[in-house]
């Protein structure tokens, strides 16, 4: 079933201007009223940053560019908080539990791709792998941004360049031509496909490795006395097991000892700088007369100088040199200790070696592997038999799989079907092109998905309003993707006349707010027009979109999510952090 997007509120924090503003969205028609410069464009980009896309011109002017945007909105039967802070980025369910926190930007991506089942894949320009492809092109249909939606072009966000000719699938996508039932059969059939062929390789791979085998075994081989031969089995079984004990032992001592090294070695840099301090501060007082009043430069307290304020400083810095002379020891200790454990790790790495060279040894003038050889035709059928069942009943499974899979794809790639989705975008277009009034020569192209209009003038923007609306009407009919409110602004565009404005609102009204929610961004109403449906928003003029009256009760609705994002954020920087660091000790230990 098709899910539903609605928003219901927006915050918006600036802890540099101490301002905020709380903007209520519950409602089906919102209409965003006021002149230029009065933030309604900044109340929809943010809408859609706050979901991770990038509007252009978000912090154009003098917007904070490090003000954070909250947006509650419901999916289905669900209240989530989607809310952004420059690079990080988390989404809380309606009791304020994380359930996504990251500054991975591909993360959020394959994050929110799966939140809102949006299984598309696109390629990069400059690689053969695909990927998810995110809200950014999801979204693209649902609005029209005053700075890069009204043009001959889709540019309603500016990283849409991330992949490499997105227009057609996403467009197919939307529109239900390559629905994501689509997209989903597809992948597991082509991952069934995968496992199918890499599941026939490898039987094909056993049947040449059991044949080959046999056929290099020698003809006359000798006896083996099983119960010498388990006896030095045994043996050899024995030592070896001590020896890698040892091994692993020593290894866990070497890694405790260098971490404690680097543990004094951070401590010490600590100390000295420390010390290093105290001995400028002791310079510092020792030019300035007794009794005389200096200001704490961090908290502004006044201090008067003292013999004994000096003399302090004086203890302050020996026990700080002590310090230092003794992580000195404990540091010279350390290194000395890990030459002797490295050197030990050689040693048993030498017995290691001797046990390969033990394994190649003759006995009564043979070697290991022509013994075995003598009881291997025995096996050797047997075994392939067991491996060869398991694998060619693999190989049935998988191909009937593959077979399923392959007639669910035929229902999508019918061309029918795909002509009947064509065939509706088209009349959808021209029904909504008559009704904007927009002359026939001056109409998007209908037999190409998500044709922009080439002409200027005031037919331009309605005739991109046209290609919206068709492509909405053509997702419900056709679509399985999740319905978001269809935000728009502002119509107002290439010099709109009172009647065109007023035709273009009133077929938003009738042909988007039905299936889905509907905020308008308008500068002026056209005289007549009804709009007794709508939640207005007013934004009058010469007022700023951020109140410093609201900045309190803003940074209290969100402080307890802003805590828990910034933790795991730093918590995720941190575990790649460290994930690095083994790696470059290992390296480190390989030079010495």
């Amino acid at each position: 079933m098709t899910q539903q997007v609605t928003f219901k509120r927006l915050w918006l924090v600036s802890e540099r201007d101490g301002a905020a503003r709380k903007i209520f969205l519950d409602s089906q028609k919102i209409l965003l009223l006021g002149t230029n410069g009065t933030g309604k464009s900044r109340v929809s980009k943010n809408i859609f940053w706050a979901l991770g896309c990038e509007p252009p011109k978000r912090n154009a002017g003098a917007w904070d560019p490090d003000a954070i945007a909250a947006l509650e909105f419901s999916l289905g039967q669900r209240t989530l908080v989607a809310i952004r802070a420059g690079r990080a980025q988390g989404l809380f369910d309606s009791e304020g539990r994380m359930l996504f926190g990251s500054s991975n930007h591909a993360a959020w991506s394959n994050f929110a791709s799966q939140l809102f089942g949006y299984r598309l894949k696109l390629q990069r320009p400059s690689g053969t792998a695909y990927h998810l492809a995110g809200l950014d092109y999801l979204t693209v249909p649902f609005y029209i941004d005053q700075d890069g939606s009204w043009g001959a072009s889709w540019a309603t966000f500016t990283n849409l360049g991330q992949f490499s000719s997105w227009k057609n699938p996403v467009f197919a996508s939307f529109t239900g031509q390559r629905p994501n039932a689509y997209l989903e059969a597809k992948q597991r059939r082509n991952e069934a496909i995968g496992r199918l062929t890499t599941s026939k390789k490898e039987l094909d791979a056993q049947r040449k490795a059991f044949r080959r085998v046999r056929e290099t075994l020698p003809k006359n081989l000798p006896s083996l006395d099983l119960t010498t031969f388990r006896a030095e089995l045994v043996k050899l079984a024995s030592s070896a097991k001590r020896v890698q004990q040892q091994q692993v032992r020593v290894r866990a001592a070497l890694l405790a000892l260098v971490n404690g090294r680097q543990q004094v070695q951070a401590e010490l840099k600590l100390a000295v700088g420390s010390h290093q301090e105290l001995e400028k501060d002791l310079t510092y007082l020792s030019n300035i007369p007794d009794s005389t009043d200096i200001e704490c430069p961090t908290c502004g307290t006044f201090h008067r100088t003292s013999f004994h304020a000096r003399l302090a400083l004086i203890t302050d810095a020996d026990s700080m040199a002590a310090l230092v002379a003794e992580l000195n020891k404990q540091l010279d200790g350390a290194r000395k200790r890990e030459v002797e454990i490295r050197q030990e790790l050689r040693e048993i790495e030498k017995e290691v070696l001797n046990f390969e060279k033990l394994s190649q040894e003759k006995k009564a003038r043979l070697k290991l592997d022509e013994v075995l050889a003598s009881h291997s035709k025995r096996t050797l059928d047997r075994a392939f038999r067991e491996v060869s069942q398991t694998l060619t009943h693999k190989v049935d499974e998988l191909q009937e799989e593959v077979e399923e899979l392959n007639e669910i794809v035929k229902t999508f790639e019918d061309k029918t079907r795909l002509k009947e989705v064509s065939y509706y975008y088209a009349a959808k277009l021209r029904h909504l092109s008559e009704a904007l009034k927009i002359p026939e020569d001056e109409r998007v192209d209908e037999t190409k998905l998500g044709s922009r209009p080439a002409s200027g003038g005031s037919s331009g923007p309605r005739a991109t309003l046209a290609v919206h609306l068709a492509l909405l009407a053509t997702n419900v009919q056709y679509g399985d993707s999740v319905r978001l409110p269809f935000v728009v602004d502002t119509p107002q565009q290439s010099g709109q006349d009172e009647n065109n404005l007023r035709r273009m609102i009133d077929v938003m009204q009738q042909h988007a707010s039905e299936n889905h929610q509907l905020l308008l961004a308008i500068e002026r109403l056209p005289a007549q027009t009804d709009i007794s449906s709508f939640h207005v928003i007013p934004f009058p003029k010469g007022e700023r979109l951020l109140r410093k009256t609201e900045f309190g009760d803003a940074v209290g609705a969100l402080r307890d999510m802003l805590r828990i994002l910034k933790a795991k954020v730093l918590e995720v920087d941190s575990e790649a952090q460290t994930t690095e660091s083994p790696s470059a000790e290992t390296d480190s230990s390989r030079e010495h």
